[in-house]
């Protein structure tokens, strides 16, 4: 007859097992389990959106230009010369619309910002396509400015 500390112990082996196994499940369901990247090399797709948006927040285009697609980076480029002069003072991101694929992600960022030429504080959009290749951490965005006209007529 089994004695009640080591069915007790038993139970508890099992529990710790399952628990271990649902929460690995969770992380392959989030998109961050990386079995093809087991020491960590490349950053998860939240990390490489919070990285991009910060780096254009405080305007460090060139270390934004490493996150942007291959194909984009020259438009890109392009497109913050008329960001050089702006001062950004805050950005909010709304919700992450992901496919159900999880090969590709949509975000509407909107930067606060002026000019010395535009005193006053105004919006601008940008929307981030962000896509990757198979199940790598890769992740590269498309970038799209909405409302660089205003920069540009004054």
């Amino acid at each position: 007859m089994p004695s009640y500390a080591r069915v007790f112990s038993i139970r508890s082996l099992f529990a710790a097992l399952v628990l271990t196994i649902v929460a690995g499940a969770m992380g392959c369901a989030d998109g961050e389990f990386r079995l093809g990247d087991p020491f960590d090399r490349q950053l998860t797709f939240t990390e490489s959106q919070h990285r991009y948006t910060t780096f254009v927040r405080w305007a460090e285009f060139q270390k934004a230009r490493a996150f942007v697609a291959d194909d984009n980076r020259a438009a890109y480029m392009e497109q913050m010369k008329s960001l050089k002069q702006a001062r950004f003072i805050d950005y909010e991101a709304e919700p992450i619309e992901l496919d159900t694929a999880r090969q590709s992600a949509t975000i509407r960022v909107t930067y606060t910002l002026y000019t010395a030429s535009i005193p006053y504080e105004f919006e601008i959009v940008e929307l981030q396509e962000w896509t990757r290749e198979g199940i790598s951490n890769d992740w590269r965005v498309y970038s799209v400015f909405e409302g660089l006209e205003r920069l540009a007529s004054n």
